[in-house]
Order: structure tokens, then sequence, then C-alpha cells
């Protein structure tokens, strides 16, 4: 309890001296999140587009250095810029609480010099530790550069369906992995502090750290934690307050959209403010933690001054401050006017909804078609013999016992086979015969082309040649994981309706010819959907599966969900229902 107290007094005492800083470090960030990272991405989306280049994999690389080398370089080049800005922020921000807590604050032309020099004086052997440091360690760093670049990085197509159907032991894995990482993380916590305050060599600076912290790694722990708590509280607490405030000014009043541009725009002041405060308590407990050890020497740390500092005024960074908030009252005056809610197109994932029968089924689609969904989406595989045949898994064995994959079965061979899910059972169908029972009952499918470990350059040929005329007459719809495949099913066939599936969303839509995204919805935002839409495209997600979900997915304005449960989708909003700005708050704003 005395360490709590010690905390809050010491925090306290900080944040009173550090007024300054919190100036400094809105315009740095200010800079860097508004101006140098956009370009950045800009830079990397233009070498995209000017080059030609669709994506990027390990079996595009050598590609990449024979016909496209300066546009390899000029990746490189945006790589090495992002992690020299995210060096250079940590470093501001390092020296910024070090000088405020010794009581020496500098100003920010002098802070500047110093992170130059810093830089200047960059190791090799920083980088590496530098990258697992910021991943791991830094808060803000989700809220850094999400690169076009990566949007356009395809893993095979057999490894996203790994870790699709896997995706709670891949979870779990990971999870773990990441504990592991964290906690050598929080026990080299100091290394970097060590190497730009007292310019220690790398490997030093990691055994200096790793050794102090085996005392203070629960305190450090807890102090991290008390603050995530205290900062999560205020700002629920806020939150709930004015989201309240606002349904009743909305239910009482015919003041409910103005009220909400102001409403709004306080919320996203209350974010930065707290994004500011985090920043500033655990860069705090960081320095704290150093200055704690009774090696570290203070007389190490260069001092840089410049003969001239230029103040900033006053009045010029409080017309800066207005104007900011004017302009994002109006952007929030905009993204509140043109946000509807509308209907999304309800999809049936795997042909079922409440466990209604065996996925891929002919029994199942009996009972789903019944429930009137727009669409019900199905996988279908090349066999042995080069049928087709609806199945989502490779191997065999998860659902059918049996062993092999369907691509070493022929169709006579899977059609014997039964698949057992849901307390339930039903044989494997064949394409032929799915696709002819959902014509009779006038189901549209959304049909999920699956290619294995080992493309098969005649697949998109031999699947069109067989159902290019149903398809299309029928107004089924295609999509598949292989970006070849539905560049391959557009090119050959434009009027079929065809999706890429995005497993993961890292920032924005890939550059592809498909009509429409099929994303993996916790990776979905607004941003990515609106900017979808402003290349024409549609965007559905999968798999949400509750009302509260699929209402967020409706916020956001997917076109389509893909649910395991229509009822989810039935229960929602009509496009005539009124739209209850308390209720989009925490979609728009992006905590949602």
């Amino acid at each position: 309890m005395q360490s709590f107290k010690t905390l809050f007094t010491s925090t306290f005492t900080f944040l009173k001296q550090s007024p300054v800083y919190f100036r400094s470090v809105i315009l740095m960030h200010g800079f860097l999140f508004l101006i140098c990272l956009p370009l950045l991405g800009k830079a990397s989306y233009f070498i995209l587009v000017h080059n030609q280049i669709q994506f990027l994999a390990l079996s595009n690389l050598p590609t990449l250095i024979h016909q496209h080398p300066i546009a390899l370089l000029g990746f490189l080049g945006i790589g090495l810029s992002t992690l020299l800005l995210a060096f250079f922020e940590l470093t501001f921000l390092l020296l910024s609480v070090y000088f405020i807590q010794i009581k020496q604050p500098l100003p920010l032309q002098t802070l500047l010099k110093m992170t130059f020099t810093q830089i200047a004086h960059l190791r090799n052997g920083t980088v590496p530790f530098f990258l697992y440091y910021y991943v791991l360690i830094m808060p803000w760093s989700a809220l850094g550069y999400h690169a076009d670049l990566l949007t356009k990085f395809k893993l095979p197509a057999f490894i996203l369906d790994y870790i699709i159907t896997n995706r709670r032991l891949v979870g779990v894995l990971c999870l773990l992995i990441y504990l592991g990482l964290l906690y050598g993380g929080l026990r080299l916590i100091l290394t970097l502090p060590y190497v730009i305050l007292q310019h220690m060599p790398v490997k030093k600076a990691m055994r200096t750290s790793w050794h102090f912290t085996h005392q203070y790694l629960i305190r450090l722990i807890g102090r991290l934690l008390l603050i995530a708590g205290i900062l999560i509280g205020f700002t629920g607490i806020i939150f709930c307050l004015l989201i309240q405030l606002q349904a009743f000014i909305e239910t009482h009043t015919a003041a409910g959209f103005s009220s909400a541009v102001i409403l709004m725009t306080l919320l996203q002041a209350i974010l930065l403010i707290n994004w500011g405060l985090s920043t500033v308590a655990i860069f705090f407990v960081i320095v704290d933690c150093l200055l704690s050890d009774s090696q570290f020497n203070q007389s190490t740390v260069i001092y840089a001054s410049l003969k001239r500092i230029i103040p900033f005024s006053s009045s010029l960074l409080l017309l800066v401050a207005i104007i900011s908030l004017v302009s994002v009252g109006f952007y929030n005056w905009h993204t509140l006017h043109a946000i509807t809610i509308h209907q999304p197109l309800s999809i049936s994932h795997r042909g079922v909804s409440q466990k209604n029968g065996v996925q891929n089924s002919l029994a199942a689609l009996n009972q789903t078609h019944r429930l009137n969904p727009n669409y019900v989406e199905i996988d279908v595989q090349l066999t042995k013999d080069h049928q087709f045949v609806v199945f989502h898994d490779f191997q065999l064995a998860p659902l059918t016992g049996h062993s092999g994959t369907l691509q070493s079965q022929t169709l006579a061979q899977l059609t014997k086979m039964t698949v057992r899910e849901h307390q339930k059972t039903a044989p494997i169908v064949s394409f032929n015969d799915y696709l002819a029972r959902a014509n009779q009952c006038h189901q549209k499918l959304l049909i999920e082309i699956k290619t294995p470990t080992t493309d098969n350059p005649k697949l998109v040929r031999r699947f069109l040649n067989k159902y290019q005329a149903n398809i299309e007459a029928h107004g089924h719809m295609v999509q598949s994981l292989n970006w070849h495949v539905v560049e391959a099913v557009k090119q050959a066939a434009p009027k079929i309706q065809t999706g890429y599936i995005l497993p993961f969303n890292f920032s924005g839509p890939p550059i592809s010819n498909a009509d429409f995204y099929s994303v993996e919805m916790t990776t979905v935002n607004r941003h990515f959907i609106q900017a979808a839409h402003q290349e024409n495209k549609a965007v559905f997600v999968w798999t949400p599966n509750d009302h509260q979900a699929v209402q967020r997915m409706m916020y956001f304005g997917a076109d389509g969900v893909v649910t395991d449960n229509l009822k989810a989708v039935e229960q929602t909003p009509s496009q005539h229902s009124k739209p209850y700005f308390a209720d989009k708050f925490f979609y728009i704003i992006g905590v949602g």
C-alpha cells in the first residue's frame, strides 16, 4: 500500500512539472502521425500502383528483384524510414520524461537536437532489439505506420486455411508465445534507456536490465497495471457519462444531432488526453525504475543545448488548437450525417445456422434455405479425378475419420464417406448435386474455391467450363483465399461477382479486380470499409454470430455478414429504424 501511495505522490508531482512536456508531445506526435506516417503510406501505395505490383510474397520475390529492383529498394527505404521514425519517437519521449523527472525540463528545440544526436550514434545491434522492444512494450505501436505494403503481403493459402480452421489452437499458442516474449520484454525494459542515456553497448545494456529487474519485476508489473486500471477506469466513466448524456438529449429534445457532434468531438479529445497520460505514465515508470538503479550514472547523460532558443507563442498554439477542434468538429458533422444503418446481406456460413445440420451438406441446405438467407456460403474443392466436391477441410480425418486429403480421393470414393458434426451425420455431396438443389429451391450461393498446398493451374478453367453459365444464370457468387484464383475468374468470367478473402486486415484493401472483399470480423474496421467503398468494392465480414457483433458490423458499413446464426441478422434494425447517435459513438470513434 505504501508503494501505491508513493507512486501516486510522485506521479502527481511529475505531472505538475510537465505542462511543457504535453505541449511538446502533442506537437511531435501531430507531426509524426499526421504528416510523416501518412506520407510514407502514400509512398508505398504509389510504388505498388506505379509498378503494377498486385501482391508481395516469397514466391514473387525473384520477380521483384529482376523486374522491379528500384521498387524493392523503395520498399526497403520506407521500412527503414519507419523504423527511424519509431526510434526517434521513443528517444524523444524518453529524454523528455528523464529531464522532467530530474527537474531539468528542456525546451523542444534542445530535445530535438539531443534526439537527432542519439540517432546519429545508433549502433547496428540496436536495430533488431528495438523492433522487439517497440512491438512488445510500446502501447502506441498499434497507432503507428500500417503500411499499404503489408496489406499486399500474401501468405500461402494452405497456411491461412490452417489458421482459420484452428483459430482457437493458434490463438492459444500465439498468446503463450506473446506472454513469454512479454516477460522477456519486461525484464529487458531498461535496455534502450541504458543505450540512449548511458551509451552502453546493447549486450551490456541487456545484461544490466535483466539483472536489475530480477528484484524489481513484480513492482514494475504492479505499477503498470495500476496505471492501466486507473486510466481505463477514468476513461470508461467519462465515456459512459457522456454517452448517457447524449442518449438523454436525443430522447427528450430535438438537438440530438448537434449534441452528437459536440460530444463526439469531446470524446475524441478525451481519448487524446488518455493517450497522452498513458504515455507519460509508462515512461515515468521506466525512468523512475532506471533512476532506482544505483549503477545509473546521471553525469554520463549528454546534455545538448542550443545557443538560441526560439520561444513558442502560446497564442499561436491556442490558435492551432482551436482550428484543430473546429476541423475535427466539421469532420464529425460530416461523418455523423453520412452514416446510415442499412440491412446487410445475410450469408449462411457453410450452409448452416445455429447448428441445424452438418456443414456443406444437402440436409443443412434444405433446413437453412427456409430461413431465407440472401446467400449460402459453401466450400468447393477439386478431387483426384478432376470433379468438384463440397467440403471445407483439406484433410478428411477431422470430419470423416478417414485419412488422406480430398485430392487423393475420387468423387465416387468421397461421396461414400460420412461427415459427423453437431451430433448429426450427412454424406459428402458433389458440387453438381448441391448446385442443382440450390437452384431448385432458388437459393443463391457464395462459392469459395479452395486450393490445396500446390495450386492447380487448370482448376479455374475446369471450374468455369463446367459451371460458369449456371452461376451467371442464377446469380451465384464466387470467392477464394487465393489471389490468383480471384483474378483468373474475373478475367475469364467478368459477369460473375467475385470476392477476395482476407483473413487479416493490416491497413486497407489490396489491389485486386475483385468485386468484394471478405474479411475476418476482428480485424475489420470502419476505415477499411470506407476505403473499399471508395473503390466500389463491397465488404463481407465473417463470422459475427450475435446481435451485438452484427450491429457493430452494420455501423461500420458492412455490406454482408457471413454468420452461423441467421437470426442475429434478422434481429438487427432495418434501414428505416431511427439511428441513435449514442449507440454509434463507440463504433464511429473506433473503440467498438
